[in-house]
């Protein structure tokens, strides 16, 4: 008696589902998440923060409230303030209009922010004020 061996086309036919398994599988780009985050979850609306914004892939950012990630996106729509580290001057205020590349800059160093969130897009970011303890270096020369 011969022994029974599984026929070639099935071998095939189980290898390619197990190849579109694995493609499928890696193609979830939110799941990058912030430095010092926990699973960032998509965020379906509200106030997010104060907490660390983190640039995550184009027009996809995360903020990071308390150890607990929510991400969001951001469109041409999107108004960003700045209070210094994002764009404009160093102030309490954070009355300076951003563009999105300053956000992006500074996301990718992680910046303190409230957003405001609609059906996970971003309506506003406002940086929150930090006050430095010493001021920056600016146009000055110790030569």
């Amino acid at each position: 008696m011969r022994p029974t061996r599984p026929s070639r086309p099935l071998l095939i036919a189980a290898v390619l589902v197990a190849g579109a398994s694995l493609l499928t599988a890696c193609q979830d780009s939110d799941s990058v998440e912030p430095a010092g985050a926990t699973a960032a979850s998509p965020s379906p609306g509200g106030t997010l923060g104060p907490g660390t914004v983190s640039y995550l892939a184009p027009g996809k950012y995360a903020i990071n409230v308390s150890g607990t990630g929510q991400r969001f996106s951001v469109s041409d729509r999107t108004e960003v303030y700045g209070a210094g580290d994002i764009c404009g001057e160093h102030t309490p205020e954070a009355t300076d209009r951003c563009t999105l590349d300053e956000l992006k800059a500074a996301g990718n160093g992680a910046v303190p922010a409230i957003v405001v969130v609609e059906k996970g897009v971003a309506t506003r970011a406002t940086e929150v004020f930090t006050p430095r303890t010493s001021p920056p270096d600016v146009g000055h020369s110790t030569e």
